[in-house]
């Protein structure tokens, strides 16, 4: 069976979605109403809307930029599938 490099992308994409939606940093914390809305997060990177696709990878990769991280969204991508969260991602890339 051959599976093509963008089925791979696919399946990896799907992978990290999940440990995503599991990861406990990124559930609310104390004192923390809500999370942002997408069309916030494009405002804080000051990428404008205009009816076309949305980048993801770029959009991540520049919210780390804002937050003062020399890493992109690849990198935190395969912390996260090695088994670490998003927080300590963050916190030992600072």
């Amino acid at each position: 069976m051959n599976v093509s490099n963008q089925e791979q992308k696919q399946m990896k994409l799907k992978q990290f979605l999940k440990i995503l939606s599991e990861d406990p940093s990124l559930l609310l914390k104390d004192g923390q109403s809500e999370v942002r809305s997408l069309p916030e997060l494009l405002m804080a990177t000051g990428c404008l809307i205009h009816n076309e696709p949305i980048d993801m990878a770029k959009l991540i990769s520049q919210l780390l930029g804002k937050i003062g991280l020399q890493a992109c969204s690849d990198d935190m991508m395969e912390h996260v599938m090695n088994g670490g969260t998003v927080d300590e991602f963050i916190n030992n890339t600072r």
